[in-house]
């Protein structure tokens, strides 16, 4: 521990903990938005006390929703833009609600005519590619195409009264509490060295894990059962840079050529074609 607090610099942990977090504010943002005003809309305003969900969600002005839904666009990836069109269709149709009167036509327009003909457009566009997951077996990406434009409908309320509480505040709540865990939990899984695989010795063999650090003398390096090597540079005979694991698309699944956990930023920056894993990164000696 010593030698990594030594050598992994603070503004590498904090870049990243903010790369690997960059999904999680749009997430709680949008969710709180709609969660809050489908309670409001099922009749949540008229307790003495309302739910912090509520009060909450009153507090978020519609620019922070838009500009929120441009951030997750660009850094969700391809599966989960479904479920982000749910959400905002459905805090549209919930701000219709809250501003026009019940049966007024753009209610109906836009909190259930407007998510029906999207879903249709949408299970039409991705289509194939539920056919593609549920034959690779990859059941649920094609529940993240195939659910969100079937229930978006529903997400624009109101719901019963003896409903909405259970099925928002109680789970925001929970949800409140879990998310410093999970936060936790997915900072201390993001790796912060880089992932290499050595050639050393004589015979030649393969060693891999994280670099620590290299001097004139010896390279520090970290493998897969936690300990740390110090490995005589003498005795270094080539070194290849391994993708993380998270880097590997495991998917099989495409819409239109876009794969399935690619985001859109990532998408629209240029980059080379995905080359196959080097020999070494798997243990084995090149030829």
């Amino acid at each position: 521990m010593l030698v990594l607090v030594r050598h992994v610099s603070p503004l590498g942990l904090v870049a990243s903990l903010v790369i690997s977090l960059v999904w999680v504010p749009p997430v709680v943002i949008l969710t709180v938005r709609m969660a809050g005003d489908l309670l409001a809309a099922s009749g949540e305003w008229a307790r003495p006390k309302p739910s912090w969900l509520v009060r909450l969600a009153a507090r978020l002005p519609g620019w922070v929703v838009l500009t929120t839904g441009m951030w997750a666009a660009l850094s969700w990836e391809l599966r989960f833009l479904p479920t982000l069109t749910a959400v905002l269709l459905a805090t549209l149709g919930l701000a219709a609600r809250r501003r026009y009167p019940a049966g007024h036509p753009v209610v109906f327009q836009v909190a259930v005519l407007l998510p029906i003909v999207l879903g249709v457009v949408e299970l039409a566009v991705t289509g194939p590619a539920i056919g593609s997951a549920l034959a690779a077996g990859e059941v649920v990406t094609a529940l993240l195409f195939a659910v969100p434009p079937v229930v978006c409908p529903l997400l624009a309320g109101p719901l019963p009264t003896g409903v909405a509480r259970f099925a928002t505040h109680w789970p925001a709540t929970v949800c409140a509490f879990a998310a410093p865990i999970a936060v936790g939990t997915i900072f201390l899984h993001t790796p912060v060295l880089p992932s290499v695989a050595l050639e050393i010795g004589s015979p030649t063999e393969v060693a891999r894990g994280r670099l620590i650090d290299v001097d004139n003398q010896m390279t520090l390096l970290l493998n897969d059962a936690g300990d740390v090597r110090f490995i005589l540079n003498d005795l270094v005979h080539a070194t290849t840079l391994c993708p993380d694991a998270e880097q590997l698309p495991y998917s099989v699944v495409t819409v239109h050529g876009w794969q399935v956990e690619r985001p859109a930023l990532r998408w629209l920056l240029p980059s080379r074609s995905p080359q196959p894993e080097p020999q070494q990164c798997e243990g084995r000696l090149p030829g």
